[in-house]
């Protein structure tokens, strides 16, 4: 079974582990990246892990007002395409759209089909792109949620 809860500092090596695997080396955050993610002002930092308390995957969002930007999502190499993304994503937006969040921006590369393909089943469409966002060549697309608070659920 795979729970996600709220990631904390003691998380931080796994955190760490997953990047260095989930990214190439010039898109990896370092460790002080993610430990001001873990513990700055408006950040909801969640992380999936299985039975046995090994992390699985970590997204991290940063709150302004109405409106979050998705920072990063990593799921474990073994472990992609089995719904991890999708379940941190669907926590991850119900979190922000608790803090009274109603638009989620995010940048993916444009060649990372199956993370364009997650965000697109969530609601999020293209708003721009960037070139050279990710280095020479390799360009982002901007992206976003219009609608969170209009959520089944979502507080009126």
């Amino acid at each position: 079974m795979i729970t996600i809860s709220p990631a904390g500092p003691a998380d931080l090596a796994a955190i760490m582990e997953l990047e260095r695997t989930g990214f190439d080396t010039g898109e990896q955050w370092s460790e002080t990246g993610w430990r001001d993610e873990l513990t700055g002002d408006g950040r909801t930092v969640l992380v999936a892990a299985d039975d046995d308390q090994r992390l699985l995957g970590v997204i991290t969002l940063r709150t302004t007002g109405e409106v979050a930007d998705l920072h990063r999502i990593v799921v474990a190499d073994d472990q992609r395409r089995q719904g991890i993304g999708g379940r941190l994503l669907e926590a991850g937006l119900a979190a922000v759209r608790a803090l009274g969040v109603r638009s989620v921006l995010a940048e993916v590369r444009f060649d990372n089909e199956a993370a364009i393909e997650l965000y697109q089943r969530n609601g999020f469409e293209q708003l721009g792109a960037r070139t050279d966002y990710y280095g020479p060549g390799r360009h982002a697309l901007i992206l976003k949620r219009y609608d969170l608070d209009l959520e089944p659920g979502a507080a009126t």
